[in-house]
């Protein structure tokens, strides 16, 4: 409930769980700590994406935006909710599984897949704005879930732009 719509109330949240707001008071003292276990989830998710990663001829690349697709949802939850970033041990989780998304984004440089040279900040910016807008096109129903992968691979690889002699004055 709260990845779909991250201003709902505790009683949204309890009745879409299926519990009375009691039961959810016992498991969670404050709306703070409800957030904080849905940002623990997300980045448990995340783990369990990279998991799924195995190196290949294009560095993983194909692998890694198809098992976080899946989880785009949760992630930008995650990205999106600031009072998360102030939990030093949730930071800490997404920083290490930052770090393992970029080992994958630099393998598929070493492997001439992406450019070489490009900021590490910016593959990794560019590749997470991708994967959540994908995921936030799957849920309002503009992308179907199956093309969302193929979509943001190849937008990633590839841009939206025509080709390159059409826009000189612009490269």
């Amino acid at each position: 409930m709260l990845v779909a719509d991250p201003a709902a109330s505790l009683a949204e949240v309890a009745e879409a769980a299926g519990i009375g707001r009691t039961t959810l008071h016992k498991h969670y003292a404050t709306r703070d700590d409800l957030l904080r276990a849905v940002g623990h989830r997300a980045v448990d998710l995340w783990e369990q994406a990279l998991a799924q990663v195995a190196d290949g001829p294009d560095g993983g690349l194909r692998a890694l935006v198809t098992s976080m697709v899946v989880v785009g949802a949760q992630l930008g939850f995650l990205w999106r909710t600031p009072a998360l970033h102030r939990d030093h041990a949730l930071k800490d989780r997404s920083d290490a599984m930052q770090e393992a998304t970029l080992a994958v984004l630099r393998r598929a440089q070493d492997r001439g897949v992406l450019a070489p040279g490009t900021p590490d900040w910016w593959l990794l910016d560019t590749f997470f704005s991708l994967i959540y807008v994908a995921a936030e096109s799957v849920a309002d129903g503009e992308l179907a879930p199956n093309d969302a992968p193929g979509l943001v691979a190849r937008t990633f690889l590839r841009g939206i732009g025509g080709p390159a002699q059409a826009l000189p004055h612009l490269l």
